[in-house]
């Protein structure tokens, strides 16, 4: 009985060798074009499968989209040391994390469909990571201001140091936006 339930556990290496190629393929393509251009047929022959093959997997390219940030999020979210005990360190690292992940992302064509759902899979996950060590609302808070920043940063085209707005950003987090205020 223990191995047959081992068994049904264990991803058959062809799933997983044909996820990858597909999630390959949409990587690929976002650095070429446009999300809401891009067809699940593209992605298809990209992948080097067929159409039914892709729905085996996905239901559509936006639960593809959804996988592929939230495997690439969770990966950068665990980097360093992001859930140590004292909170201002946490969130550097966290933050770090954030500007990043959206760093290493900001060659994907932007367009309507794409940013809101690669901001929100983002805020979910940061907010998933903070939940055991802050109230919904405050991790909610933290992982939009987190993102959010990062994503501005990335529309302005990733000018200023992300260091510089990583620590403005947890500083006004922790010490309150007061103290950044701009004296007149």
């Amino acid at each position: 009985m223990v191995t047959k339930i081992a068994d049904e556990t264990r991803v058959d290496p062809r799933v997983t060798r044909t996820k990858n190629l597909i999630r390959d393929a949409l990587k690929a393509l976002l650095n070429e074009k446009n999300f809401e251009s891009i067809s699940v047929q593209d992605i298809a022959e990209r992948a080097t499968v067929n159409r039914a093959t892709f729905y085996a997997h996905f239901q559509d390219k936006f639960a593809l989209l959804d996988a592929l940030i939230q495997d690439d999020m969770r990966a950068h979210l665990s980097q360093g040391a992001p859930m140590a005990s004292d909170v201002r360190s946490m969130l550097l690292t966290l933050a770090t994390n954030v500007f990043s992940f959206v760093a290493t992302h900001r060659k994907c064509k932007i367009d309507r469909d794409f940013e809101p759902q690669f901001e929100q899979t983002m805020e979910t996950e940061v907010s998933a990571l903070l939940a055991p060590k802050f109230t919904s609302c405050n991790a909610h808070l933290v992982a939009t201001a987190l993102v959010g920043s990062a994503m501005r940063w990335r529309a302005a085209g990733c000018k200023q140091p992300a260091d510089n707005m990583v620590r403005e950003i947890v500083n006004a987090l922790i010490d309150g936006v007061a103290s950044g205020s701009v004296s007149s």
